[in-house]
């Protein structure tokens, strides 16, 4: 008589991709750029900034 397992072992050769449904993981903000204007006064510019932003800052500074 042959034996019946109700429990199959099995594995996946690739882990399975996230559905688009589920949140991504925002990346944290890094310091990207770091600009002295003058004794007082700094600014900091952090990464994925965007470009018209960064433009703006950089003609008002120089």
């Amino acid at each position: 008589m042959q034996e019946n397992h109700d429990v199959v072992h099995f594995q996946l050769d690739q882990p399975i991709q996230p559905q688009p449904t589920q949140t991504k993981k925002v990346p944290e903000a890094t310091k990207a750029l770091l600009i002295k204007v003058n004794n007082s006064k700094t600014v900091l510019v952090y990464n994925h900034v965007q470009s018209y932003i960064l433009d703006a800052l950089l003609k008002a500074v120089f």
